[in-house]
């Protein structure tokens, strides 16, 4: 009798214990929610900021190391069969035999994936410096990379060792490793709400003119000869120089000093320098309950947090943004734009003036998305889906184009010049820049750096996987490569209508109440 009311006493302990062990977790969410639902009304209502002369500075500085990147995959198109060249007759003078063509091709495709490579390791690694060392110092140090990098690569052929050019190719694909996790973010963290989107497309707005410009230094008539070529890597010292120059002036970010050095008058001083104007205090609130959601007992940093929990699918979502930029195809142009041009008709230089010319209309679309980015009629969603399906589109035109060219119809190939071109226009306006800076704007302080190093990671592999198959394929089914792109960005448009919300003037945390509300909508 005694054991039995012992055992029905002990029942209704732990049923109690129970349902206060409920009622707390109730609670924690519920003050959670409250948290999040007060964080986005106050984003909601910050006033709108205006760009002032130091906001400029800093984002226009901050860009620069942005430069790198897009110099890097621009400058190996036009003297790559030079390069080759040289590689083949540096062999010999080194090993007394003669190199084939198959393997100067080989050495040389070595040399061009080790950037991706390089990128991998640096944008994974971006995350953790980011929140170790700083935005600002990592972005400062980094720069010794490039520099080290530019050295390999432009006394490589001086000293007569081509494998400079593989270490200075892994070397400089670090440095913009770094650059692509470190950079988008640091520009939406100085940014004002009402801001973001145009100060977060200054990364790919670098991306487009470093394009622009490393091809046309590629020109015969500037340094696209065998004694030229050296002296286009040497030309990227002059950006990192000058962002060495600038960005002891620049300040840090005031997010990162609220959520990792709990300094909130640094932060005031920062937003007061940035915005031109003594009245943060709403601004600082918000920044300071942002950090405090992530603050809960059960918040877990580290990579591996990211796919738990409620960070899972906020990351996933971010990765396929990425999938997006890069499996739409433009790489692939981007690479072989010149093939691609002579496969149409185009001869002697008439391909490389060509790439340039693509390269100068795609740089004015990207100022144009800068300015459609943060318009109340548009947004970062709707530039999204509407380049993706402009890429669509294009692709299948493309294909059409190509296709009725080889059967020899002249005016074809002109037709097929012009797709290629809205192709690219289209990536300009919104799978160019968007992916960039979603992740920094999805994210809250705590998990920011390690969140955009992990998507940035993904773009590089995606960027790896398409200029490493693209060619091959090509080269089997010819023109009908193109659809693959057909597909995929017709899939990305698909996903980015009915699961990606729109971040523009949001707090993170509203747009990931959103982000899951639209995944359960979905699936029900």
């Amino acid at each position: 009798m005694t054991t039995a009311t012992q055992k029905t006493a002990d029942n209704h302990n732990n049923e109690r214990i129970a349902c206060q062990s409920r009622m707390e977790q109730n609670s924690d969410k519920h003050g959670m929610n409250e948290k999040m639902e007060m964080s986005s009304k106050q984003e909601k209502h910050l006033p709108d900021e205006k760009w002032t002369p130091y906001l400029f500075f800093c984002i226009s500085s901050i860009a620069l190391a942005s430069f790198q990147d897009g110099f890097q995959i621009g400058c190996i198109n036009a003297p790559g069969p030079l390069i080759i060249e040289w590689i083949k007759q540096c062999h010999f003078e080194l090993f007394g035999e003669t190199l084939s063509q198959y393997k100067a091709d080989f050495i040389w495709s070595i040399a061009v994936s080790m950037f991706s490579v390089g990128g991998m390791f640096g944008s994974f690694c971006s995350g953790y410096l980011a929140d170790r060392f700083g935005r600002k110092s990592t972005l400062l140090y980094n720069n010794i990379l490039a520099l080290i990098a530019a050295t390999c690569l432009s006394s490589s052929k001086l000293l007569n060792l081509y494998p400079m050019i593989v270490i200075g190719r892994f070397l400089v694909g670090l440095n913009c490793g770094i650059t692509s996790g470190l950079v988008p973010m640091f520009l939406t963290e100085l940014a004002p709400a009402n801001l973001r989107g145009k100060c977060g497309s200054f990364h790919q707005l670098n991306i487009s003119v470093a394009i622009v410009l490393s091809q046309a230094l590629g020109l015969p008539f500037i340094f696209g000869s065998q004694e030229g070529w050296p002296y286009i890597f040497a030309c990227v010292a002059v950006p990192t120089f000058l962002q060495l120059a600038t960005i002891p002036f620049c300040v840090e970010s005031p997010k990162y000093l609220i959520s990792k050095l709990n300094d909130r008058e640094g932060a005031r001083r920062v937003l007061e320098h940035l915005r031109g104007h003594t009245k943060v205090d709403e601004e600082l609130e918000h920044m300071v309950q942002e950090t405090m959601m992530t603050a809960e007992p059960t918040h877990q940093p580290g990579y591996l947090a990211l796919f738990k929990g409620e960070n899972q699918w906020p990351m996933i979502v971010s990765i396929l943004m990425m999938f997006s930029q890069q499996f739409s195809g433009i790489s692939a142009v981007t690479f072989y734009s010149t093939l691609i041009f002579k496969r149409n008709g185009l001869s002697g230089n008439e391909p490389m003036y060509a790439t340039v010319g693509f390269g100068c209309i795609k740089l004015i679309a990207t100022f144009g998305c800068l300015f459609l980015i943060d318009h109340p009629k548009f947004g970062r969603k709707r530039l999204h889906i509407a380049g993706l399906s402009g890429m669509c589109v294009s692709s299948i035109l493309i294909v059409i184009t190509l296709t009725l060219s080889n059967a020899g119809f002249r005016w074809a190939s002109y037709l097929n010049i012009l797709f290629i071109l809205s192709f690219v226009v289209t990536f300009a306006f919104g799978p160019g820049p968007i992916p960039w800076f979603f992740t920094s704007e999805l994210f809250d302080s705590a998990t920011r750096g390690r969140a955009a190093a992990v998507s940035a990671t993904s773009n590089w592999i995606a960027n790896w996987m398409v200029g490493l198959t693209f060619l091959p394929i090509n080269n089997i089914i010819h023109q009908y490569a193109f659809l693959m792109f057909t597909f995929f960005t017709f899939t990305f448009a698909i996903f980015t209508w009915k699961l990606v919300p729109e971040t523009k003037g949001k707090s993170p945390s509203a747009i990931r109440k959103e982000l899951i509300f639209m995944k359960k909508r979905l699936l029900s």
